[in-house]
């Protein structure tokens, strides 16, 4: 016989003092009410051209001359990319998927280009990350930019 098997059966198992306390039910299906989640920040103002979304971001954020430079840089940069103004050119009637989804992804992609240009400074920093920041503006004037462009 093994040294586990010995071990095994020399446990002793008691029993554990749980209290029955009946069966629990809970009140019914759940059912989801819409309209009570966040629903986002205040809308971003649409600003005419890509300087005065600086001077927008500088008058409600702390920033300094170089990232007001990679700001416009990559404003710029998104501005010119014929996918995007496609993209948005396609949906230009369709506003909540401009709005909602297509916002959040060209907020990610103005995040890859800054993680590409080494900005780490910036995707770690609040007021870029969060809902109506830095990013949320840009990712905003660029699609109004391709929306006024389509007018």
């Amino acid at each position: 016989m093994s040294e586990l098997m010995q071990r095994i059966r020399a446990t002793l198992v008691t029993k554990a003092a749980v209290q029955y306390q009946g069966v629990t039910t809970s009140g019914g299906p759940v059912k989801l009410q819409p309209g009570k989640g966040k629903g986002g920040a205040n809308p971003v103002p649409v600003k005419a051209s890509v300087q005065d979304v600086i001077d927008q971001i500088r008058a409600q954020f702390e920033i300094t001359d170089e990232e007001a430079l990679s700001i416009k840089e990559v404003t710029e940069e998104k501005i010119a990319d014929p996918v995007i103004r496609t993209t948005v050119q396609t949906h230009r009637d369709n506003r909540l998927y401009l709005d909602g989804p297509y916002r959040g992804q060209m907020n990610g992609e103005i995040q890859t280009t800054y993680d590409a240009r080494g900005r780490y400074d910036e995707l770690a920093d609040p007021k870029y990350t969060d809902t109506g920041g830095i990013f949320d503006i840009m990712a905003v004037t660029v699609i109004q930019t391709h929306l006024a462009e389509a007018a």
